[in-house]
């Protein structure tokens, strides 16, 4: 947990979108879904092909999985991060709060005890979800695709498509 940890702030800090990686995006979203990536700001964009990448190497697992339908969804799951708001520092701070104290970090979103920039980093960050499928509806995205990109945070129910899961299971492990 600790190692993915520091991956995930190395790869905030140093990653890059490079021809691989567009490439890798232009084959799975079309020309108005590569519009949304590509609004996403870099280190979240880099997580989502990353996540993406590991969806694909968990789909032996899965035999009945839409792939299209997880490409979608792995590259857009956190569309609804705004761009350049939640800064690689407010991401340090959030994990820590979140993995060392959970109650206590959504007691302090819910009341509001976080003010001014991380407040309002924290607050996109927690509603990224529903941001992001709220954004996905309005380009008339497949509700399938708006179901994974809202519920990826939620956790797992019975009867959960086996590409929520999966999308769950890459985006834990980035």
């Amino acid at each position: 947990m600790v190692l993915n940890r520091v991956l995930q702030f190395w790869h905030a800090l140093f990653s890059k979108v490079g021809p691989g990686e567009i490439s890798f995006v232009k084959t799975h979203l079309n020309p108005e879904e590569q519009s949304l990536f590509f609004s996403m700001d870099r280190p979240t964009q880099t997580h989502c092909v990353r996540v993406a990448r590991t969806c694909l190497k968990l789909l032996p697992e899965y035999p009945q999985v839409n792939r299209r339908l997880l490409m979608k969804a792995a590259l857009l799951h956190d569309v609804g991060k705004p761009a350049n708001l939640i800064k690689t520092m407010d991401k340090v701070f959030i994990v820590v709060m979140t993995t060392l104290a959970p109650r206590l970090y959504d007691r302090m979103l819910r009341q509001k005890l976080f003010y001014g920039h991380f407040f309002q980093a924290a607050a996109a960050h927690a509603n990224h979800p529903q941001a992001g499928a709220a954004i996905a509806r309005r380009v008339n995205l497949s509700p399938d695709v708006v179901c994974l990109i809202e519920n990826h945070h939620r956790p797992q129910q019975a009867g959960d498509p086996p590409e929520l899961q999966i999308l769950r299971q890459a985006d834990a492990l980035h």
